[in-house]
């Protein structure tokens, strides 16, 4: 909307309640506060240049990104904004007025529309240098007793120098094979002044980071805070991909109002490549500051996704004003010598791209499917407008053929079509697949993208290329990259003859050394810059009330690939019910541009999101740690801090062990590691281990079961499976992976507390009679595996050669019969690693409205036979339903809370009524 086009009344309603003397309700007037009425006056001291609704790109100070208004001052003075208001068009509408908000001369401001509502900007301030004296280099070619083949040295002599435009540092490092050693590491530190962790500077004022100089194109080093008290290794951090341009400025946000990193404290910074590039890496940074950079002011109210009215005003009236539309990904509403139109985001007076006036539409065609006869698309365009299409997955262009008529579509084929017009925005591409074969028996899942993006020989990356490694896991290879590509994605239901969602998103390989199987895991990430910022769907039929999901995975079966498609799944899945948080899965066919892939598993991802699509929890507001104790989101301190008063204090009382259970989430952690253990993973608990709380409120710390390839029987570590898995959980002298120290010293502590050790042994013995029980096992296998019996075939003939077919039927027969072996073995490996005495049975019964539950694990059921150990005390519980009232127990009992010895009791039922 132009100024010159309204003579309009903008009214602002506001109410005002007058109560009488009179106590009865009744007695209450409203009473309309009489129309302020605000006309158009112009003469704006500022102009609105910009609007970005949906932005998918530009980070505020807090690192979230709402939409935003960009605003420019034309004159030779400054303007202060205090005073002036936005209001959008709504019936009341909403307003929101400026603080102390100073607009340069001949500059620009932005405000962001985040509901924040925070009036005042901040200028920049407290720029500190961070290169200071105090640099080194190292790598694992200097670790003892075993050297790694690391490499690391200064690009000139020194790696930190001066010149004469200021202090710089640079280098030039590279990763070995893991070797003997099992692991690789190089680094560079820059002292913040020296490199003594006591010599610190103070960032608490900073938010920001700011890196220039080369960094080569689409590598990426980690740029990693010390602080004082955590090793630099295990510092806060953040990754930066390079441009191959020396003057680009590297852009790093700084958490506020947080431990990790404390600001307060730190010392330098840790350099080093993503721990899966194997490439030589280079750099050169001229300057590397910490410094504020000031903040953006912030609304009260958003801007509307689906296109509104802004109106500028003060007291007089209306200024400026602007209409906007629903913007496409990654555009923006923008003004160019008073003309209107979409272009690339260019905040803060970036030059704009091309202005384009019109947004063409969406082309409609036949959804995706499988098809046995042919049939026809009619190619009909809006006049003026043209549809070129590509086969294959290309995005079409300009000179993209041409369709116009009828098609008749009698085999397999891939289209990706859009409307073109000259001077206009190219309407949204549509992706379709249409097959002409057996629909799979199980979910089907398209995915359309450029096909030399995933499979050029040099650039795919799905591939090799030409920096792998040829050892396994192939590091420098093509899918180790930090990469996403833009595709299109459909999943069909079965027996569904259209897909039940088809939207653009983002495409990752995903996982760790399964990238090197020929069949990969990839993540689907849904993003604002390509349309939906999430999926919402009921992805998991066996869990219907999962319905909004960030990003899934299509899962290759990750280190049981070629030997079995349900270890994991199957292992995750048993402890359902147990409050354990797990990925849920199905199976699922996928096809890569209309090519069969086979049979991946549909999962969910641990990271911070799951917790958002599970319990309604902000991402934001989640720390969630590896094994390591490093934090994929959050922080680490609480933990630590937890973990470091347990060292130092103990849980040997039972007032120790109820401080830590404030702490900790005990009858998780119990759960969790029972299910680890009947597994009998050995890649954990020094690899695969979540744990993870929420912050707004702080919650006890719980634990994530995730990839269980190496139990139930993996192939690769018998050897370890002669353990003891109680000593190989316990190990106090253990190598790092699988089971160092550092790893086995929560569990080690806790079982010094003998409520704690009498609940371990005694919840894990009644888990064997319940979750673990082996005809529930039978039952679970039997379901995995029947939902893809039909689809097997296809898949080992599409990956697998005849002696991996032939063992894959040899490992499916150890899993069924460890189904059935598992309990007596681990029972007896229990009893061996305690000195516990005989096995005796008990059967619990509940009649009437309620359970029992065993050290606070509840009974799934009203019949239980349990194998507890003689002379063991057992604590157990009455635990009436809602509505129901404990009576007593059968041997006359009126306590709901007691003790039993197993030795003194055969049977024993609780009665409720």
């Amino acid at each position: 909307m132009r100024k010159k086009d309204y003579r309009f009344l903008y009214v602002l309603i506001s109410f005002i309640f007058l109560f009488g003397c009179s106590s009865d309700p009744e007695d209450k007037a409203i009473i309309p506060e009489e129309k302020k009425t605000l006309t158009y006056v112009g003469h704006s001291p500022v102009e609105i240049t910009e609007i970005d609704s949906r932005n998918s790109f530009y980070k505020d100070t807090d690192g979230d990104d709402p939409g935003w208004v960009e605003l420019y001052n034309p004159a030779d003075t400054a303007v202060n904004l205090s005073g002036y208001s936005f209001v959008d068009n709504h019936e009341i509408g909403n307003i929101w007025t400026f603080g102390n908000v100073v607009v340069a001369p001949k500059s620009y401001v932005v405000v962001f529309f985040s509901e924040k509502n925070r009036p005042n900007a901040q200028n920049p301030s407290d720029t500190i240098n961070m290169i200071g004296s105090g640099c080194w280099g190292w790598s694992d070619i200097d670790n003892s007793p075993i050297a790694g083949t690391s490499t690391v040295e200064p690009v000139y002599t020194n790696y930190c120098y001066n010149t004469e435009t200021g202090r710089r540092f640079s280098a030039q490092m590279q990763h070995g094979e893991d070797g003997e050693l099992g692991w690789h590491s190089t680094c560079v530190f820059v002292g913040a002044l020296t490199s003594d962790p006591e010599d610190v500077v103070d960032l608490s004022k900073t938010n920001e980071l700011l890196l220039t100089g080369y960094l080569p194109k689409n590598m990426e080093l980690e740029v990693r805070l010390a602080q004082t008290d955590i090793d630099d290794y295990k510092g806060w951090f953040s990754t930066i991909k390079g441009t191959g341009d020396s003057n680009s400025t590297y852009r790093i946000l700084l958490p506020q109002n947080t431990n990790f990193p404390d600001l307060k404290n730190i010392y330098g910074t840790r350099f080093s490549p993503t721990y899966n590039e194997m490439r030589m890496l280079s750099f050169e940074f001229t300057s590397y500051i910490a410094y504020n950079s000031g903040s953006e002011a912030h609304t009260s109210f958003k801007l509307k996704k689906n296109g509104g009215s802004l109106y500028l005003i003060n007291q007089e009236g209306i200024l400026d004003s602007v209409a906007y539309p629903e913007l496409p990904p990654e555009k923006t509403w923008s003004k160019r010598e008073s003309v209107w139109g979409y272009a690339d985001a260019s905040p803060k007076g970036a030059v704009l791209s091309t202005i384009w006036t019109e947004k063409l539409g969406k082309l409609e065609l036949p959804p995706s499917g499988f098809f046995s006869a042919p049939f026809n698309v009619e190619f009909t365009a809006p006049e003026g407008q043209e549809i070129r299409c590509e086969q294959g997955g290309f995005v079409p262009k300009e000179t993209s053929p041409l369709f116009a008529g009828s098609l008749t579509i009698d085999h397999s084929m891939v289209l990706r079509c859009a409307l073109f017009k000259a001077g206009a925005l190219t309407g949204e591409v549509v992706s379709r697949t249409y097959l002409f074969e057996t629909q799979p028996t199980v979910a089907t899942v398209f995915i359309t993208g450029d096909p030399l993006a995933f499979f050029d020989p040099d650039t795919g990356i799905y591939e090799l290329g030409p920096n792998a490694s040829p050892e396994m896991p192939n590091y420098g290879a093509n899918f180790w990259e930090d990469r996403e590509l833009p595709i299109h994605v459909d999943l069909i239901e079965v027996n569904a003859q259209t897909p039940a969602f088809s939207m653009n998103a983002g495409y990752q390989i995903f996982g760790n050394y399964s990238r090197s199987n020929p069949k990969k895991s990839v993540a689907i990430v849904f993003r604002e810059k390509y349309g939906d910022n999430k999926l919402e769907y009921p992805l998991f039929p066996e869990h219907p009330n999962l319905t909004e999901f960030k990003v899934f995975l299509l899962r290759n079966n990750g280190s049981s690939f070629g030997l079995d498609y349900i270890r994991d799944m199957l292992s995750s899945s048993i402890s359902r019910g147990l409050g354990v948080d797990y990925q849920k899965g199905r199976a699922s066919v996928v096809f890569y541009n209309g090519e069969y892939f086979g049979i991946h598993n549909i999962r969910e991802r641990s990271n911070e999101y799951y917790f958002e699509t599970n319990y309604g929890l902000d991402p934001n507001a989640i720390d969630l740690l590896k094994a390591n104790n490093e934090a994929s989101s959050g922080s680490s301190v609480g933990y630590t801090e937890m973990m470091d008063w347990i060292q130092a204090n103990g849980v040997v009382s039972n007032e120790n062990y109820q401080f830590v259970s404030t702490l900790m989430d005990v009858n998780n952690y119990l759960n969790y590691v029972h299910t680890e253990i009947f597994n009998n993973n050995r890649d954990w608990p020094g690899n695969n281990l979540k744990k993870w709380r929420n912050t707004n409120p702080i919650t006890p710390w719980k634990w994530f079961l995730y990839d269980q390839d190496f139990g139930w029987d993996y192939p690769y570590v018998e050897s370890q499976y002669t353990y003891n898995i109680f000593e190989f959980v316990t190990e106090e002298n253990g190598p790092d992976w699988p089971n160092g120290p550092e790893h086995t010293l929560l569990l080690r502590k806790l079982l010094e507390n003998n409520s704690f050790k009498a609940a371990f042994i005694n919840r894990y013995t009644t888990l064997l009679s319940m979750n673990f029980e082996a005809s529930r096992l039978d039952e679970r296998i039997q379901t995995l595996m029947s939902a893809i019996e039909a689809e097997i075939p296809r898949d080992q003939d599409r990956w697998l050669n005849s002696w991996q077919i032939n063992n894959m039927e040899s490992e499916l027969e150890k899993i069924k019969a460890f189904a059935h072996t598992r309990q007596e073995a681990s029972l007896l490996e229990m009893q061996s690693f305690f000195s516990l005495p005989a096995v005796k049975k008990v059967t619990l019964l509940s009649e009437g409205s309620g359970s029992i539950a065993v050290h606070d694990l509840p009974l799934d059921r009203s019949s239980v036979t349990i194998s507890f150990f003689e002379q063991l005390p057992v604590f157990l519980s009455a635990v009436p339903s809602a509505g129901g009232i404990f009576k007593e127990w059968s041997d006359g009992e009126l306590s709901p809370i007691r003790e039993i010895n197993p030795s003194e009791v055969d049977t024993l039922k609780a009665i409720f009524r």
